[in-house]
């Protein structure tokens, strides 16, 4: 019994809650336990509910929908998707009705190039509705486009246009016929000649007529010939070919009659079904050769004109240095042999032509005997100016030889890489032009609702589907095909279309080198006022202001980092004082000033290692004096260096060549970095304090036994065990900048950056560059939009992916923080 009694005693007693008498509800403390937790559960349905919405409206503004085709009353004829529907109350103009309730669909209806005034998207009513039912058409098709957005239609036909061949002969005849033809004039009767030479002269004039028209007539024989070449190569095998001939003309290709000049051939595949298959199986290779001319204008191109940039700035260098200007000259010398090219060119056009002509002709025919007075007359005039040009290019040369031997060859250099890159461009555009003229031979003839028909270019469209023919998975091929354009492409269509990647990549560059400069700023400020700087007024003045700074609006720190950092910092890199319009000191007092900062600066270290090293021997009264004399020695040595340097005369920037075209001297990564880094400078200060604190004074003593110093503490006890938390203020700072956009409005961003902050290029990172940002591209789409409605989709979209990209740099970090805490369990509480 006792053992029992004992067991039941040992047994822990549920706690029991017990209302004493005359105790009131509130001071019971269970309502506001009720009212915590209610206001904590509306605050979490608040948060999930904004994401839900988010990432519904995200996920499924790619998701391809039906087609529809709806008649108005008045006969219009509509076809395009449901975007949404809704019913609304309309009040009655009689008081005594009760107000109507209507419905209404919203369709995007698209064309752009022929909707006018009336906007891609249009509200109908069920009372604007015809009494024919909507349908959905099996081929209507939606068009996504490169340009002028998305066509909404019915495929008629497809169309290969394959150009006849121009043969070398063709070419060389035709240039004889047109040279002799438009030259004619020129040809004058001989000065002081006989009756019988004027006779005979006439008569080989009226001979050159005959001439020019026998070329013609061999001209148009082996137009005739080519031409039968080409139909018969083109008649093997093929089927429903067309012939276009030259006078724009078109007639099925077997009758076409003999002696016809063709010009090209059609291969047409007609009705929806044959166009869309055609346009399958040749749209890749098309885009293919779009995604090259990119390639070649994009870093082919760029990449000689950089060239030629760094030429010119080099020979700006040298105008600067030895103050003189012959950029101006170096230009004239590129223009005038240029013009000196032209002419020699033009010489020896004439002279292959004549010599042609006399091969076909003879020697004795009007063109032999005309032909080289008719060149002579031609360079008469153009000698004249190669003399006049040859001339000013001696001049030139006369006033580059009193400039430096630097400067010349500068001039020489400059002239030169001009000419390699003009080279080099012509080359490259000729290769563009080839590429393009692959993809000019396809054309996709549509159709709108209504009728109207339009030729799109195959290049240009960057996919295409029959919307009411899909099944599933179809759908989800073209939504996940929507999603990888948007992640990886170039925006287009006013950033409402296309893909965000330079805005990602702008995005992620900008918080981590922002992570990167506020984290080390910030750890040192708190590791100096937590372990180095003494409780007074000083300390807290310095409390205060960084809490301060935590509450100051964002666009003040824009405005900051475009008034200090751009117009002056910016500047001053550029072109120095002088271009961010500080004083200059004279040279002198510059040099008596830094006299006297090496003297404040030398003898504010000898003080502070004396006050620092020999505190046992010195009295209570002489150790503070000497800490405030060697701190007010610090300021004045830094305000002094501030002043040598932003008020030296001999400094003229390191970008001097490049103005008035600033570097730094303009919004770019560099100066958002700095501006956010700034904003949340507080944030990492307040964490890392928290961190330091929350380090158990156990280790240092044990550190401080063991014989360490206090710097060796706080580097490796101190710090190692405050890293999570120090990772927690980065973490807070990451997702703050990350997020703002008003001052990266006015300190670097761009609606539409032509270049990568950082690529492949040296020196691969570039912090003058201005960059996109999605917080910046949320804001353009949704208030500087011109289409809001096709622009409202993707706000919510690109609202999701700077969600995602701020989430997946936070769990980066998150799991950083998580290794480093296991690493120091020991020392968390």
């Amino acid at each position: 019994m006792s053992q029992a009694r004992d067991k039941q005693e040992s047994k822990p007693q549920k706690y029991r809650r017990t209302v004493r008498p005359g105790l009131t509800v509130l001071a019971q403390g269970e309502p506001m336990i009720w009212l915590s937790g209610g206001a904590l559960t509306l605050a979490l349905l608040m948060i999930f509910g904004l994401l839900a919405m988010i990432v519904y409206q995200g996920m499924s503004s790619f998701w391809p929908g039906q087609l529809y085709e709806i008649t108005l009353q008045d006969g219009t004829v509509l076809l395009g998707e449901m975007t949404d529907e809704e019913d609304y109350t309309v009040e009655s103009s009689s008081t005594d009705s009760e107000p109507e309730t209507l419905h209404r669909r919203q369709y995007r209806t698209d064309n752009f190039e022929f909707q006018g005034s009336g906007g891609t998207y249009r509200w109908i009513t069920d009372a604007e509705l015809s009494d024919q039912p909507a349908t959905q058409p099996e081929w209507a098709m939606l068009f996504e486009r490169t340009k002028l957005g998305r066509f909404i239609g019915f495929p008629e036909r497809f169309v290969i246009n394959s150009p006849r061949p121009i043969s070398s002969d063709e070419e060389d005849l035709a240039n004889i016929r047109d040279f002799y033809r438009n030259q004619k004039s020129r040809i004058v009767a001989p000065s002081g000649a006989s009756e019988e030479e004027l006779k005979t002269w006439s008569t080989t004039l009226e001979s050159l007529d005959g001439e020019i028209a026998e070329i013609g007539e061999q001209l148009a024989h082996l137009e005739a010939e080519n031409t039968h070449g080409f139909v018969t190569q083109k008649q093997s095998g093929q089927r429903g070919l067309i012939g276009v001939l030259a006078s724009g003309e078109t007639v099925p290709l077997n009758a076409v009659e003999d002696g016809q000049n063709l010009t090209a051939v059609q291969e047409i595949y007609d009705g929806p079904a044959e166009t869309y298959a055609a346009y399958q199986k040749h749209h890749a290779t098309a885009r293919e050769r779009v995604e090259a001319i990119d390639r070649i204008a994009r870093y082919e191109v760029g990449e000689s004109s950089r060239h030629q940039e760094q030429a010119r700035l080099k020979l700006r260098d040298e105008e600067i240095q030895h103050d003189v200007f012959v950029e101006g000259l170096a230009n004239e010398i590129y223009n005038l042999r240029i013009e000196l090219k032209q002419i020699q060119d033009e010489k020896q056009k004439d002279i292959r032509i004549v010599q042609r002509a006399e091969r076909i002709l003879g020697k004795d025919s009007a063109m032999g005997k005309l032909g080289p007075d008719l060149v002579a007359a031609l360079n008469a005039d153009r000698t004249v100016h190669q003399e006049r040009i040859e001339s000013r290019l001696v001049e030139i040369d006369a006033l580059l030889r009193e400039v430096p031997d630097s400067a010349r060859r500068a001039v020489d250099h400059y002239v030169d890489v001009r000419f390699d890159v003009d080279n080099q461009i012509a080359a490259m555009q000729d290769r563009i032009n080839e590429i393009q003229k692959l993809n000019d031979r396809y054309g996709l003839h549509a159709k709108t609702a209504e009728g109207t028909e339009t030729v799109l270019k195959l290049g240009d469209i960057v996919r295409a589907f029959p919307a009411n023919q899909l099944d599933y998975w179809g759908r989800l091929q073209v939504y996940f095909a929507r999603w990888g354009e948007f992640l990886l492409a170039d925006p287009r269509e006013a950033n409402s279309e296309g893909g965000v990647f330079p805005a990602i990549w702008g995005t992620v560059a900008m918080t981590m080198i922002m992570s990167l400069i506020v984290v080390p700023f910030g750890v040192l400020a708190a590791l100096y006022l937590r372990e180095y700087a003494k409780s007074g007024p000083v300390v807290s003045i310095i409390r205060i202001s960084i809490n301060n700074l935590a509450g100051v609006p964002s666009i003040v720190f824009g405005v900051f980092g475009y008034g200090f950092l751009i117009l002056v910092v910016g500047a001053y890199i550029d072109g120095g004082p002088a271009n961010a319009n500080l004083p200059t000191m004279p040279k002198l007092w510059w040099w008596i000033t830094a006299t006297g900062l090496a003297l404040t600066a030398f003898t504010a270290f000898i003080t502070t290692s004396y006050s620092l090293g020999s505190r046992k021997v010195l009295t209570r009264m002489r150790t503070p004096h000497l800490g405030i004399i060697s701190l007010v020695l610090w300021i004045v040595s830094t305000i002094a260096f501030v002043a040598l340097v932003a008020f030296t005369p001999g400094f003229h920037g390191f970008y001097q060549a490049g103005l008035p075209n600033p570097t730094f001297g303009k919004g770019g990564l560099l100066w958002a970095s700095l501006t956010l880094a700034l904003l949340t400078l507080p944030v990492v200060i307040v964490a890392t304090e928290e961190a330091l604190a929350a380090v158990p004074n156990s280790l240092r003593e044990g550190s401080y036994g063991c014989g360490a110093s206090k710097w060796q503490t706080i580097r490796r006890i101190v710090l190692p065990h405050a890293l999570p938390g120090i990772m927690t203020g980065m973490i807070l700072a990451m997702a703050r900048g990350a997020g703002e956009v008003a001052p990266l409005m006015l300190v670097g961003v761009l609606k539409l950056a032509p270049e990568l902050p950082i690529d492949t290029q040296a020196p691969f990172v570039h912090l003058d560059r201005s960059f996109m940002h999605l917080g910046f591209h949320i804001f353009d789409l949704g208030f500087q939009s011109p289409n809001s409605e096709a622009a409202k989709p993707m706000v919510f979209t690109t609202t999701l992916l700077l969600i995602a990209v701020i989430a997946t740099l936070n769990l980066f970090a998150i799991w950083l923080r998580a290794r480093l805490r296991r690493r120091f369990q020991s020392g968390q509480f």
